[in-house]
């Protein structure tokens, strides 16, 4: 068994999300972390904090992909595009 990795397919999809979160100002930097059960790829609203969203790549599992939020687990699928279309949606912040 070895390093678990994203495809060229699976990064072209979460590229293509990101590349708009960053168009609108809303997401500022990412990083891709590869280990023998898993692979993460993380998105940072800010350089300097921890990041506000990983999706997780298992490696032999029924969900595959994992969607956390600030540590919390916001979905588990099977397909990316689950995800991916969560992270589609408007970020909404109350304002005063």
């Amino acid at each position: 068994m070895g390093i678990v990795r994203f495809k060229k397919n699976e990064i072209n999809q979460i590229m293509e999300i990101y590349s708009k979160k960053i168009s609108t100002g809303e997401w500022k930097d990412y990083s891709i972390s590869f280990q023998k059960n898993y692979a993460t790829f993380s998105i940072h609203k800010s350089f300097r904090h921890a990041p506000s969203f990983q999706i997780e790549k298992k490696y032999f599992r029924k969900k595959t992909y994992t969607l956390i939020d600030h540590k919390s687990i916001v979905m588990c699928s099977d397909k990316l595009n689950k995800l991916i279309n969560y992270l589609k949606k408007p970020n909404l912040k109350l304002v005063r």
